[in-house]
């Protein structure tokens, strides 16, 4: 361990030290199966993944239609849009994701733009490392017509392991 230049402990401070953790055990807990801040996973995307008629950028943190104006996206990322609504899938399968969110959408989609919170989670705790209910849910939203786009949310919204999604129905 290298020094700061300028802090000198005493060999006294030391020894108090010593004497103060001796006795100190070690906690018995599981390791946090999270990355540090800097650290994030990286998986590729499948080609079953990417969406037909869009655009997808890294880990799925953004997707958006062509059709979509870069204002609304901008908007969309900033968390300008209050959620109207949000579903929380932790804990499911992911048939039983796959079904609550297509309910959640078709309860929740308009001919006016909405934005809604989707929780799918991380996957920091799983045995798989990744969240396969995740996965399967962002799969489910870019093959829905409804939504237009879908971004990570905000810290205060749950951050990676959240999205917001715009939705609208297309006019017949």
């Amino acid at each position: 361990m290298k020094k700061k230049p300028g802090l000198q402990i005493s060999p006294e401070d030391a020894e108090l030290f010593r004497e103060a953790v001796a006795k100190v055990q070690p906690l018995d807990q599981e390791a946090r199966a999270t990355p540090s801040p800097g650290q994030a996973r990286r998986t590729p995307m499948q080609a079953s993944q990417r969406p037909a008629k869009g655009f997808l950028y890294e880990e799925g943190e953004l997707f958006y239609r062509a059709d979509l104006s870069k204002d609304i996206i901008k908007t969309l990322r900033r968390g300008r849009f209050q959620p109207c609504a949000e579903i929380d899938l932790h804990g499911q399968t992911v048939a039983e994701a796959e079904q609550s969110l297509l309910r959640f959408l078709s309860a929740h989609t308009d001919f006016s733009f909405r934005c809604l919170l989707v929780i799918t989670g991380k996957g920091s705790h799983s045995s798989e490392g990744y969240s396969p209910v995740r996965v399967a849910a962002l799969d489910l939203l870019q093959s829905q017509s409804s939504v237009h786009a879908y971004c990570w949310a905000r810290p205060e919204d749950g951050g990676t392991g959240a999205f917001y999604v715009l939705t609208r129905k297309f006019r017949s």
